[in-house]
């Protein structure tokens, strides 16, 4: 089966726990990360080193999030941006000293796993990729479409109601929820892992149409209701510990 996997954000316990789950449901399962491995939580180097463990042993994907595409930048908004949006945690969890140095060593030492990069995935039925898609853009050639507008949708995509082609649900991380969202054009996944404690780290079964947590809370899609949208998390409380 296929499990796409929200945001991690360097919430290695929260992965771990999560990976022990899904294999317990399907010991070969294929694994999908909706990108943003990096930042705001404390173990970004932990996190990069058991992904790429665990891709030994398992069919995964990587997709790309707005932090790795930051991280791969080399202009000074990249470096306002993460130094604002959890870098910081990223820096110590290297044993570095500044953005520079550590991007220096992502470019080098896990140059790998950044190479394993993708921008979006699909299924037969699902567009999976960081943040959704610009609504406007969404009957466009997808090779004309720069990366960008896969990684920092959030309002517009979430409030439209299309699908991607016009045949393809999306499922998407980028957004944080306290639970996941559902409406009948997409699947957010991010359940705010690295805001707080209590809050797991959350994936989705493709083929059965389930959601399973780090929490070990297993959810059937129909028993979400798609008529109104969850609470959005608005915390910085990842600035604190």
């Amino acid at each position: 089966m296929n499990f796409v996997i929200g945001d991690i954000h360097g919430e290695l316990k929260k992965l771990k726990i999560l990976i022990k789950y899904i294999q317990a449901s399907d010991n070969s399962c294929k694994l999908i990360f909706v990108g943003d491995y990096l930042d705001k939580g404390n173990s970004s180097k932990l996190v990069l080193d058991y992904l790429l463990t665990l891709d030994e042993s398992l069919d995964c994907i990587f997709l790309t999030g707005n932090h790795e595409f930051y991280w791969m930048k080399e202009n000074l908004d990249s470096e306002i941006y993460l130094l604002k949006y959890g870098g910081k945690k990223t820096i110590k969890s290297f044993n570095s000293k500044s953005i520079n140095n550590t991007k220096k060593i992502l470019k080098t030492k896990y140059e790998v796993f950044f190479n394993k990069l993708k921008p979006y995935y699909f299924t037969e039925n699902y567009f999976i990729c960081h943040s959704g898609f610009n609504p406007l853009n969404h009957d466009r050639e997808i090779n004309d479409l720069p990366i960008e507008d896969f990684l920092f949708n959030r309002y517009k995509f979430i409030q439209s109601k299309i699908l991607f082609k016009n045949k393809y649900k999306v499922v998407f991380g980028h957004t944080a929820f306290y639970t996941p969202y559902v409406d009948s054009y997409k699947i957010g996944i991010d359940t705010g892992a690295c805001f707080l404690k209590e809050q797991p780290l959350t994936s989705y079964c493709l083929e059965k149409e389930f959601f399973l947590n780090s929490n070990n809370i297993y959810t059937d899609l129909s028993r979400i209701s798609d008529l109104t949208c969850p609470i959005i998390i608005r915390s910085n409380s990842w600035q604190k510990n």
